[in-house]
C-alpha cells in the first residue's frame, strides 16, 4: 500500500479532543497520526495539504435528507443535493424513502433506486427503507427489503406523499414487532394524527386568525408528546430500537431521556432549524420556513441547547427536504409543501451558532459524525478520525467567513431560509476517502466519488454516549 495523500499540521479533532496532528492517507483510508512534534519524512512526491491554521474534523454524516431521485428530480435530485452537501462539509448522507417517487416502499423499488442512483452522487450514501400502513403487513417483502437499508423511516401522522401513508397505532404495534425480530431500527416523525387532524379541521375554518399562527396551532407540542409516549410503550413492549426524528421540544427531549434511562433503546435527533429559528421567523417568512412540526417559540429554541448542554440530543440531521420554489408560493400556507432548504448550510449554522454561545465544538461534532456512525452500525467505517477509517475529513476555518448568498447556493431550486446569512466559520476544504470533492478555491471535483454503503448485516449501533 502506498501513500496516497498526507494533511499535515492541521488541529485535527480525534478521541473527543482537537491535537495538532499530521494523517497519512492509504487508498482511502486513514492509516496512521502523527503527532507534529514528531512528523514524519512526507513521501517524495506525495500530495499533501497543508492544514496550518484548520481545523481537521470527520466528515459529516447527516442521516436525513430527501434528494427525492428517482421521479422528482425537478426537486433536487442526488446529483445537485451532494453537490451542495459537499460544500456544506457532509461527506454521507442516508437518503430518506419518500419524496423519491415512488417511495421505496418494496424490493423493487429499493433495487431500482439503488440502480439509478449509481455513479451520480458526489459523496457516499445509504437508503432508508419505508415501512407504511400499505406494506406493514407484508411481512416477506420487509424481510427482503432489510438487507439493503440503513433502517426503517415511518411516519405516525399523514407524509403529504400518497404512496407513503402514516401509520395508525395498531400498525405501529406490528411495525414494531417485525423491527425488533429484524435487529433493526426504527425512526418516527412523531406527531399525533388524531390530534393533528382535528385541529387543522377546527383552524381551517377560523375566521379572522392569521394563516400562518393558524397553521402553528394546528401541530402543537402536545401532538408531539402524545406519540412519542405511544411508541415509547411500544418499544419497551417489543424491544424495539427506535430513533425520533427532527423533535422541536426540550419536553419531548426530556420525555425521550427518561426513557433512554429506564433501558428503552431510544435516540433523539434534531434539525438545525429548531435551532436557529422560531415561530416569530415563520410568521414573518412564511412558507420558506414551513416545516412539520412546525417551529416553537424561542424558549423552545433555547431548551433545545440546553438539552444539547445536558447531553440529551443524541444527533442532528439537517431534514433537507426540497421542492419547486413554486410549491411554496401558494398563496395558502396550508397548501404550501413543508420542507426546509438546508444541507449546504447544516454544518455552518450549527457550528457558527455554538461558537457565538460559546458552546465547545468538541461537544458539537460528535452529533453529526461520531454518534450518528455509532447508532447506524458503520462505525467501522466513518465518523471519526482514526486508524483504519474511511479518510472523510473536513477543513475549517474560523479565522474566515462564509456569506450564503443565493449566487452560492449549490441544490436545485436556488432558495432558502438561510439567505444572505452571514457565517463566521469557513468551509475550505472536503475530502472523501482521500480524494478532496470541494475546495473553497477550485469549487467541486468534476468526478463523482460517492458510493453506497452496504449496511452492516442485522445490527444497529449502541445508543450514544
Amino acid at each position: 500500500m502506498k501513500t496516497e495523500l498526507w494533511v499535515k499540521n492541521g488541529y485535527v479533532f480525534t478521541d473527543k479532543e482537537f491535537r495538532f496532528a499530521t494523517i497519512e492517507i492509504k487508498d482511502g483510508v486513514i492509516d496512521a497520526l502523527y503527532e507534529n512534534e514528531a512528523e514524519p519524512l512526507l513521501d517524495n512526491g506525495v500530495n499533501s495539504i497543508d492544514a496550518s491554521g484548520c481545523l481537521v474534523v470527520p466528515g459529516f454524516i447527516d442521516a436525513h435528507v430527501h434528494f427525492n431521485d428517482p421521479g422528482r428530480t425537478d426537486w433536487e435530485g442526488i446529483e445537485t443535493g451532494s453537490r451542495a452537501a459537499a460544500i456544506g462539509g457532509t461527506t454521507t448522507i442516508f437518503d430518506m424513502p419518500l419524496n423519491c417517487s415512488p417511495s421505496v416502499t418494496t424490493v423493487k423499488n429499493l433495487n431500482n433506486k439503488r440502480d439509478y442512483l449509481t455513479s451520480k452522487s458526489y459523496i457516499d450514501y445509504a437508503l432508508w427503507g419505508g415501512m407504511t400502513g400499505f406494506n406493514v403487513k407484508n411481512s416477506a417483502e420487509l424481510a427482503h427489503m432489510r438487507e439493503g437499508i440503513i433502517a426503517w423511516k415511518a411516519f405516525m401522522s399523514d407524509s403529504g406523499i400518497d404512496d407513503f401513508p402514516f401509520v395508525s397505532p395498531d400498525q405501529l404495534k406490528l411495525a414494531m414487532k417485525i423491527v425488533a425480530k429484524q435487529n433493526k431500527i426504527l425512526a418516527l416523525h412523531a406527531e399525533w394524527q388524531e390530534e393533528i387532524h382535528s385541529l387543522t379541521a377546527f383552524y381551517k375554518n377560523q375566521k379572522g386568525i392569521n394563516g400562518r399562527q393558524a397553521f402553528l396551532h394546528s401541530r402543537p407540542i402536545s401532538a408531539e408528546e402524545q406519540a412519542v409516549s405511544f411508541a415509547l410503550e411500544l418499544a419497551a413492549k417489543y424491544g424495539t430500537a427506535i430513533h425520533f426524528v427532527h423533535i422541536s421540544s426540550p419536553k419531548v427531549v426530556e420525555k425521550i431521556q427518561q426513557a433512554k434511562k429506564s433501558g428503552i433503546n431510544v435516540t433523539v435527533e434534531t434539525c438545525p432549524h429548531y435551532l436557529i429559528f422560531d415561530e416569530e421567523d415563520f410568521l414573518k417568512t412564511g412558507a420558506v420556513l414551513k416545516c412539520a412540526p412546525p417551529l416553537r417559540p424561542r424558549e423552545e429554541v433555547e431548551g433545545l441547547w440546553d438539552c444539547i448542554a445536558k447531553g440529551w440530543i443524541d444527533t442532528f440531521g439537517s431534514d433537507h427536504s426540497p421542492c419547486l420554489y413554486s410549491m411554496k408560493t401558494t398563496g395558502s400556507i396550508w397548501e404550501a409543501w413543508g420542507g426546509i432548504q438546508g444541507v449546504q448550510f447544516t454544518w455552518l449554522a450549527l457550528l457558527d451558532e455554538a461558537l457565538k454561545r460559546k458552546i465547545p465544538l468538541k461537544q458539537i461534532l460528535p452529533l453529526g459524525t461520531a454518534n450518528v456512525a455509532e447508532r447506524f452500525g458503520i462505525s467501522g467505517k466513518k465518523g471519526k478520525i482514526q486508524q483504519g477509517l474511511d479518510a472523510d475529513l473536513v477543513l475549517i476555518s474560523l479565522d474566515e467567513t462564509t456569506v450564503s448568498d443565493q449566487q452560492s447556493f449549490a441544490f436545485k431550486n436556488k432558495y432558502s431560509p438561510y439567505e444572505n446569512r452571514k457565517f463566521l466559520l469557513k468551509i475550505k476544504k472536503t475530502i472523501l476517502r482521500g480524494k478532496v470533492i470541494y475546495d473553497d478555491q477550485t469549487g467541486v471535483a468534476k468526478e463523482k466519488y460517492g458510493e453506497y454503503i452496504q449496511p452492516r448485516e442485522g445490527a444497529y449501533g449502541p445508543i450514544p454516549h
